[in-house]
């Protein structure tokens, strides 16, 4: 402070620097009255006080940035650094794209699927490129373990199957085995993104060879000695929606009940796990919507389960049950279709589904009496005698 304040503040008297008497008992009035001196003391004292505060430099404040700790690189099992499944967009298309697919960046490899969909589908002079590159890339893309990069890297598998036009059945019909079976079938990501691949893959492979495959897949599955079980109940679900959307998409003239997988539905409707009960029933109300009843295979089910099915079925609308042509054909098909419709002015009217074409083809005449020949009954004068030898 500077030295004029010094005797601003007069020493307290004599008197108040001994120890203060006990108050009374009350202390409002017993308080004795402090000298004038002292009371007025701090009234002078508060603008020297405050002038000498203001005069004072004020602190700088302070600019230096905190420190930062360095934290630690996540590291993925194989050493490579983790990188965040939903960072920041960035622009790798300087990068060549064998180098995007084959590296440890998951948004490099999702840019790398992201301009292969975009060629494959655009039908540039870099598609027969794209096609083949992505051909030699299906096991990358079946080996994305994260969310994001599985919806990249099977979206791309999905324009390859779709826009590419010498697919080799041999090639992608082990896919399908590969998409059960994969480590991430329980999630539901994979669970939403297997189905529209399988359904592509059958337009190649045709639905005998395809629903020979589940169906041997799934038979494996059943019988491997180690399994976790509420794996395989996911994996079993998924197989039946697989077989439903199969039906729903190509029809039973296609997915003929010979093929077998009326009989699983038998085996599993009694499954103790809702989703593959639901799945079950799914399928077999499908093929009734189709042809028009419950297939035979229902005669071998409980009695509980053949009165469930009539029941949802009796619960079905006229609309939910119509059904008109399937929604897809066979690649081998679409050719004569396109020229079909080409040649009709680019319309096709669609026509309900013939049950009989469901009946198999049968010699009638092995049927009939022996000796039966319908000229005799030119021959024959009276009507009785004539619609006798007609009610075969």
């Amino acid at each position: 402070l500077p030295a004029a304040r010094a005797p601003a503040s007069p020493p307290l008297p004599a008197a108040v620097a001994p120890a203060s008497p006990p108050l009374p008992t009350a202390a409002a009035p017993a308080s004795p009255a402090l000298p004038a001196a002292q009371a007025t003391a701090p009234v002078p004292e508060a603008p020297a006080v405050a002038a000498a505060v203001a005069a004072a430099p004020a602190a700088a404040p302070s600019t230096a940035a905190p420190t930062a700790l360095p934290s630690a690189p996540m590291l993925t099992e194989g050493g490579g650094e983790m990188v965040p499944e939903f960072g920041a967009e960035q622009d790798f298309s300087t990068e060549p794209l064998e180098s995007r697919l084959s590296s440890k960046d998951l948004n490099r490899r999702c840019s790398a699927y992201a301009e292969l969909s975009g060629l494959m589908s655009g039908g540039t002079d870099g598609a027969a490129a794209a096609f083949e590159l992505l051909k030699t890339s299906i096991d990358i893309c079946l080996a994305e373990a994260l969310p994001k990069g599985q919806d990249s890297a099977l979206s791309a598998l999905s324009v390859y199957l779709e826009h590419c036009p010498d697919v080799a059945s041999a090639d992608v019909l082990p896919l399908v085995r590969r998409l059960i079976e994969h480590k991430s079938i329980d999630k539901p990501k994979m669970q939403q993104l297997v189905p529209p691949i399988v359904v592509l893959i059958t337009e190649h492979c045709e639905c005998p060879a395809v629903v020979g495959e589940i169906s041997a897949c799934l038979g494996e599955l059943e019988n491997a000695k180690k399994k976790t079980a509420g794996f395989l109940k996911k994996q079993v679900a998924l197989v039946f929606r697989l077989l439903h959307q199969l039906l729903s998409d190509f029809g039973p003239l296609k997915m003929h009940h010979k093929l077998g997988y009326l009989n699983l539905m038998v085996k599993y409707v009694t499954d103790s796990d809702r989703g593959i009960r639901e799945a079950c029933y799914s399928v077999l109300l499908e093929h009734s919507c189709w042809t028009g009843a419950i297939p035979d295979a229902v005669k071998a089910m409980e009695e509980p389960q053949r009165k469930e099915v009539a029941k949802r079925l009796e619960g079905l609308s006229e609309e939910e049950k119509a059904r008109g042509e399937p929604r897809r054909l066979y690649r081998s098909e679409q050719g004569a279709a396109a020229a079909e419709a080409e040649a009709g002015g680019g319309t096709k009217a669609s026509k309900p589904l013939d049950k009989f074409d469901l009946v198999e083809a049968s010699n009638a005449l092995k049927f009939l009496p022996k000796g039966w020949c319908i000229e005799k009954v030119f021959s024959m004068e009276k009507w009785k005698e004539k619609q006798v030898h007609l009610q075969v």
